[in-house]
């Protein structure tokens, strides 16, 4: 707590005031006030002002009384703890004797936005009065920092605006070229320069782009040659030249003092337009004599240079024509694979390439796969003898029959009429016979012999119809097509196909080879195949013929290439299909993976080529 002290005087501070008063600077401020302070305090040994640094968020001394020295450095701790706690601190310290330190932090908001810290006379008086004083006084340093807050506010309000301006002519034309040239007239207003070039980075040297005194130029002109010359001197050191140098050093810029000398310059900065690590551009700027270029044109260019750097480059990428953007792009990957750094493109390409290479030069067996459809090696089909109708049904197919079991029986009973009826003519034309031949008529005989002929043929051929409207097996083997037991009745035309009856001993695989494949098939190929119901029981096959007409299937052309199994399984059936692959040959695994790309490039290519 702040005990009653004694009131201010300021009458013998009477200089120190006016000099607070009539400070035209915030530094005369700070150290005309912090005389005033000790002069109201007794013993006060070391004091100083410290102002944070917006940049670094450090603390930087502005005032020292009685004059900044290295007993500034006793005043550290005291000022730390007062940061951290945010709050004024009093230390006592044993040397130099009865002395203590105090720290009040200047708070703006809830910011410490500066520091009052001294060092006097370790009694209670004094430490109170101390406090007393700058507690009263710290209003001045507060308001003085507002204002200065205020003040660094509006400029960079100000340049932000004009930053804003600057950048925004890079967008009003269609043109990189006529953007630019807008560009260099706002600077060159704005600096109130006597010249303003804006060079183009392209690959490793910078080419001057637009002059704002000159719609076009001559690029053998003195003043061009040394333009682009200055460029590419602060290209290759990626940073800002400015000459004279600030401060009275010295820096060796050859190039910047040909282009002071060409263009009757007084001072001359060149800052480079960069995107991260990458510069695009060079933006160089003259001015007359007399002119320099201050700390404040650094800070406004570098705002300048983080909007319109991006903007440049793209625009740049967007006029690049297809053969200058393939080349671009080419060149980046380039430079990833042989320059620094990108590793992981390095490492990516080194596996690519080293699968490629392992692709090439390993040899693998190359088949060619083709759907396949099992069929019996023989097939014969039961048909029809004569027209009639289906009397009964006795098998269908999927049965498995035996040679000569009954498959179907037509409707006989007409016939049976007619066996009849030409039995009985038969029996009288025998009797006739016998009584012309008594008779000795030798006419009769001749008529009656020709009519019992003809009654027996036909009775022939009534019973041999007979024991043809029984359908048979013709050997053991499987029904593979007919059922007829939905249709008993139903008539049935000579040589219409009822059964289809194939083998179970021997079969034949049918291969349907795709036109792109079929030149790599030769009889004796062998192969494997697998069965969809059983998968489980791959099968050996050896390509016995290779039919040269083609089938249309599913929008493609099919070759038909038939084979033999070499051990069928007992569970194979007829009409079964899957997948079979027939071992053309060894090849590399590059050109297994890629012939029918390659294949059917050539083919495009040969279609389209003159």
């Amino acid at each position: 707590m702040i005990s009653p002290g004694i009131p201010l005087d300021i009458s013998p501070n009477a200089a120190a005031w006016e000099a607070f008063l009539r400070a035209d600077s915030s530094g005369t401020r700070f150290q005309s006030w912090l005389a005033i302070v000790c002069a109201q305090l007794r013993e006060v040994r070391v004091a100083a002002i410290l102002i944070e640094n917006p940049t670094d968020q450090t603390f930087t001394p502005v005032a020292a009384w009685p004059e900044a020295g290295p007993e500034l450095g006793r005043l550290g701790p005291v000022i730390e703890s007062a940061l951290k706690e945010r709050h004024s601190v009093i230390k006592s310290v044993s040397a130099p004797p009865a002395a203590a330190h105090i720290a009040w932090p200047l708070v703006i908001g809830e910011r410490v936005a500066g520091m009052v810290a001294l060092e006097i006379d370790a009694t209670a008086e004094d430490v109170d009065a101390a406090l007393r004083v700058i507690c009263w006084g710290s209003a001045w340093l507060v308001d003085l920092l507002h204002e200065r807050a205020r003040s660094e506010a509006l400029c960079a309000q100000k340049r932000l605006g004009s930053v804003l301006e600057a950048a925004a002519a890079l967008l009003r034309h269609a043109r990189l070229r006529q953007a630019l040239f807008e560009v260099a007239h706002v600077l060159r207003q704005h600096f109130d320069c006597a010249r303003v070039a804006i060079g183009l980075a392209e690959e490793l040297t910078v080419r001057l782009t637009v002059l704002s005194d000159a719609a076009t130029f001559e690029r053998r002109a003195p003043l061009v040659l040394a333009c682009e010359a200055a460029m590419n001197e602060a290209f290759d050191a990626h940073a800002v030249i400015r000459l004279p140098a600030p401060d009275g050093t010295l820096e060796p810029a050859p190039k910047h003092d040909a282009l002071r000398a060409v263009a009757n310059a007084g001072s001359v900065l060149s800052f480079p337009l960069a995107v991260g690590a990458r510069c695009v551009g060079i933006v160089t700027l003259a001015q007359e004599e007399g002119k320099t270029f201050d700390a404040g044109d650094l800070v406004w260019l570098e705002g300048f240079g983080a909007l319109a750097a991006p903007i440049v480059e793209q625009r740049q990428a967007a006029e690049r024509g297809v053969f200058r953007r393939l080349y671009h792009d080419l060149h980046g990957v380039l430079v990833k694979l042989f320059g620094p750094r990108h590793l992981t493109w390095k490492a990516v390409t080194a596996l690519l390439l080293f699968l490629t290479a392992a692709m090439i030069l390993t040899p693998v067996d190359y088949r060619v796969s083709a759907r396949t459809v099992i069929e019996g090696e023989v097939q014969r089909v039961v048909a029809a003898p004569f027209e009639g109708f289906i009397g009964a049904a006795r098998a269908r197919a999927g049965d498995t029959v035996k040679a000569a079991q009954l498959l179907a029986q037509l409707d006989d009973r007409e016939l049976r009429i007619e066996e009849a009826r030409w039995s009985s003519e038969r029996d009288q034309y025998e009797n006739r016979l016998r009584e012309a031949m008594a008779n000795h008529d030798l006419v009769a005989i001749q008529v009656l012999e020709a009519q019992l002929r003809q009654a027996s043929a036909q009775l022939a051929l009534v019973t041999e119809k007979i024991a043809r409207s029984k359908l048979t097996a013709p050997f053991d083997g499987l029904v593979v097509f007919g059922d007829l037991s939905q249709q008993i009745g139903a008539p049935v035309e000579m040589g219409q196909k009822l059964f289809e009856v194939a083998p179970l001993s021997s079969y034949r695989v049918i291969l349907q080879v795709d036109e792109r494949e079929i030149r790599h098939v030769q009889i004796g190929q062998s192969g494997r195949l697998v069965i969809t119901g059983i998968a489980g029981e791959p099968m050996d096959f050896t390509v016995a013929k290779v039919t040269p007409v083609a089938t249309a299937e599913d929008g493609a052309n099919f070759f038909r290439v038939e084979a033999t199994l070499s051990d069928a399984s007992p569970r194979l059936r007829p009409g079964m299909e899957g997948v079979g692959k027939i071992e053309a040959g060894r090849h590399s695994l590059w050109w297994v993976l890629t012939h029918g790309f390659t294949n059917w490039l050539r083919l495009i290519l040969w279609t389209w080529l003159p």
